[in-house]
């Protein structure tokens, strides 16, 4: 064999041996490719699910901030419909303690919420609420609602607090230009921006001597549910609070004063400056219209006039027609010049009759100080029907 066949050979041999090496490192190669594939696809779904983890956090953290916000929003919103419901500027028509004192710094009584209030007006038949409440058998037989009234019975309808409200006029204690002798009493301390222990003890005693003697007296009520609420008596201005803006919906519910087609009902004269008050108005001057409106000229407090703008009112009508007539009835004497209003009353000796003490009248129960066992809770205002806010249908 010659030297250039051997060199040749040679090649060959180590051609085939590289050959061979290459197939064995390739082989070699293909797992750890593998498994750096593998490993890199893992280290990518990793990062993926992270990203995607971060990215939902983060989404969570502005719903759950989105919804703090919104529930902080409601909350302001909530608390701002129940200021304006306490200082009466016409929000939603719940007569309070402010309206009696707009300066006063007396806490307010905290609800769980506040609902605004619908009112359902329909113009009242007199004649049918006459026959009703004077009907024992009736359901609006008024000594029934009374004592539903008395107990603070929550079941009571807006048609219940109507017939209420207006039969009182039919009822024969009624008296429209009757004064209670102890609200007098109370007036000294009306200007106050806040009163000591010992006059709020004397504003309770004579305004509920007061509301004894008149249910209805609807200045004396929102007086006694601010000095309560003054002195922490939460529950009892609750209570008050209740029954007076029931009330105030009643009157509400029969017109929109507008004029005298759609005049408000009203059983006492001194109700007619309360409804223009929680509108949002102050009375200026007054003129009565035959054959029975009262039309009170009214100028508007300054929020009205920002929320109104150029609707605000120039007046209000009340229909004081039955209010006259009911007087003529039961006073038939001053149609002869006889007797005056608000002249005393003489007794069957010929003198003076004596006004009853009001030291020896008893107080009503303080339903604050009530044992948590005596206290009946279906006979309590709900907590969301709160002034400022019970839906009168």
């Amino acid at each position: 064999m010659t030297k250039s066949n051997i060199t040749h050979t040679h090649r060959l041999f180590r051609t085939f041996v590289w050959m061979i090496v290459s197939v064995i490192l390739l082989a070699l190669a293909a797992p750890l490719e593998a498994d750096a594939a593998k490993k890199k696809r893992s280290t990518k779904a990793k990062t993926t699910a992270t990203t995607t983890k971060k990215k939902t956090t983060t989404t969570k953290k502005k719903t759950t901030t989105s919804s703090k916000k919104r529930r902080s929003s409601s909350r302001k919103s909530s608390s701002s419909r129940r200021k304006g419901s306490s200082s009466s500027r016409g929000a939603n028509w719940a007569l309070t303690a402010a309206d009696v004192n707009p300066d006063s710094k007396s806490p307010e009584v905290k609800t769980k919420k506040s609902t605004k209030r619908q009112v359902t007006v329909v113009r009242p038949d007199l004649e049918a609420i006459r026959v009703a409440t004077l009907d024992p058998d009736n359901p609006m037989y008024f000594p029934k609602l009374m004592k539903k009234f008395n107990r603070n019975d929550t079941t009571m309808t807006a048609e219940e607090f109507r017939h209420l409200y207006l039969g009182y006029m039919f009822q024969e204690d009624y008296d429209p230009y009757r004064e209670s002798p102890y609200s007098s009493v109370t007036d000294s301390y009306r200007n106050k921006t806040s009163h000591t222990k010992e006059e709020i003890d004397t504003i309770r005693k004579y305004a509920e001597l007061t509301l004894l003697d008149n249910p209805f007296d609807l200045r004396q009520m929102s007086f006694l549910v601010h000095v309560l609420k003054e002195r922490r008596k939460d529950m009892s201005a609750k209570i008050w609070e209740y029954r007076l803006e029931h009330l105030l919906g009643a009157i509400k519910s029969t017109g929109t004063g507008e004029n005298e087609e759609n005049a408000w009902f009203v059983i006492y004269p001194a109700h007619e400056y309360d409804m223009v008050q929680l509108m949002g108005y102050h009375a200026v001057d007054a003129d009565f219209i035959e054959p029975g409106f009262d039309y009170l000229i009214v100028e508007p407090e300054e929020e009205t006039l920002r929320r109104l703008r150029d609707k605000v009112q120039k007046g209000f009508y009340f229909d004081v027609r039955q209010i006259h007539e009911q007087y003529e009835l039961k006073h038939p004497e001053d149609e002869d010049g006889s007797d005056e209003v608000g002249e005393s009353v003489e007794d069957e000796t010929g003198d003076a009759a004596v006004e009853e003490d009001p030291d020896d009248v008893p107080a009503e129960e303080d339903p604050d100080d009530a044992s948590a066992e005596d206290e009946d809770p279906d006979d309590l205002p709900a907590e969301d029907e709160d002034p400022d806010d019970l839906p009168v249908e």
